[in-house]
């Protein structure tokens, strides 16, 4: 490449606070001075002064939801609540539990008392009080296919070969299965808000499936309760104090930062502004997330000619343009980006959930380059810094420019 006097920016995206964004932005400098040295870098972070906090110090939250993090037992609500939200990742929980503790306990006639109890789970069908309930919580559609899903996983199987007395608490865990397998199909069909199912007709379908498989000797939370270990025990508490821990923090950073982009966006593109306008071309605006939303924006709404290269690092604007949410410019099939706009680079990770792929919308302007962090879903959407692949492309995108 030339020699050309090179600046770069770091616009970071939501929820990022110090020593986080400061740690980012080592890592950009240490990988692209690595291809130059004499590139300069720039700091453009938004959160200390313009991101969001809770203002009043969480005085909007229900006080229900600020019970002690240090509590050591669970209450019944607390089981129930952490005990589902383990079921709706993984409807067989509870007979898996089952199964390891019935081995501990051996069983000479547990295959009849099995084969008896699936019997009569394959060939269960609602009644009309159970029916109207399921229809109720908007599952009817597909406790049929439930049935046919649990009945023919392993881990059923192994609880059924496995099962002993009493079989209430087999009832009530095949149960519970059931409604959770349905909410699963439900949310994956219709989405996660389809569900019209409350804790208490939940519970009500529960025991209602369990006394048509025989019936139950205990109530809702049967003795499984009594039976889990202290390694599930801590699960179900961690989840349900990083709810309550994680709640504040969450909506003060992350979701509050994007909440109030969208009320009060002009701050934020005005923090960029003044930051890009006080450097020479050639400038790259390097842009994670909300970042690249806010440098879309902006370069829609003025032409800044300091700019001759975008970079967008697991942004949304392609799909906020696609929803007609994007600021800058209202959806049109035949629009296209300015002539003013410069050249942009969308990087994106098929396995980062928020990042999102322009060619097709923005033809002309834009160029997508995909990576694979091998990250999981959040972790990848941070998971580019590291990859050398990512500012290659960057690297690539510049020397082109240089070159003509």
């Amino acid at each position: 490449m030339r020699q050309w006097d090179w600046n770069l920016v770091f616009i970071h995206g939501t929820g990022v606070r110090e020593p986080a964004y400061s740690k980012t932005f080592s890592i950009i400098s240490r990988k692209l001075k690595e291809r130059n040295e004499n590139l300069r870098f720039h700091k453009c972070y938004w959160g200390g002064s313009l991101g969001t906090t809770l203002n009043a110090g969480g005085l909007s939250i229900p006080v229900s939801d600020q019970k002690k993090a240090s509590e050591t037992d669970l209450t019944d609500e607390d089981y129930v609540l952490g005990l589902w939200q383990l079921l709706y990742q993984d409807p067989l929980i509870e007979l898996q539990i089952l199964t390891i503790s019935s081995e501990d306990k051996g069983s000479v006639f547990g295959e009849k008392l099995g084969e008896d109890l699936d019997n009569r789970v394959r060939a269960l069908n609602p009644s009309s009080n159970l029916q109207e309930m399921l229809d109720q919580a908007g599952i009817g559609e597909f406790f049929s296919q439930s049935q046919s899903i649990i009945v023919n996983e392993s881990d059923y199987q192994k609880a059924i070969e496995s099962a002993t007395e009493p079989l209430g608490e087999y009832r009530i865990a095949i149960a519970r299965a059931l409604v959770a397998q349905s909410a699963i199909l439900v949310r994956d069909k219709y989405g996660e808000f389809a569900l019209s199912v409350n804790g208490g007709l939940r519970d009500q379908i529960v025991e209602q499936i369990a006394a048509e498989l025989g019936g139950t000797e205990k109530g809702v939370l049967s003795g499984i309760k009594e039976m889990i270990s202290g390694t599930i025990r801590r699960i179900i508490q961690n989840n349900l104090q990083r709810k309550r821990n994680g709640f504040t923090e969450e909506y003060s950073g992350t979701l509050g930062d994007i909440l109030m982009y969208q009320a009060r966006g002009q701050k934020l593109r005005d923090f960029v502004r003044t930051t890009v306008e006080r450097l020479e071309y050639p400038t790259v605006l390097i842009a994670h997330s909300l970042g690249g939303i806010i440098a879309v924006d902006l370069l829609l709404e003025q032409q800044l000619p300091q700019v001759a290269l975008l970079v967008t690092i697991g942004s949304q604007s392609p799909i906020l343009y696609e929803l007609n949410a994007l600021v800058g410019m209202e959806y049109n099939p035949n629009a296209k980006l300015p002539d003013t706009f410069p050249d942009w680079l969308n990087i994106y990770d098929r396995n980062d959930f928020l990042s999102y792929v322009g060619e097709k919308i923005f033809p002309g302007k834009i160029e997508d380059v995909e990576i694979d962090s091998k990250q999981p879903f959040p972790e990848s959407h941070g998971a580019y810094w590291n990859n050398d692949k990512v500012w290659d492309a960057v690297w690539q995108k510049m020397e082109k420019i240089v070159n003509g």
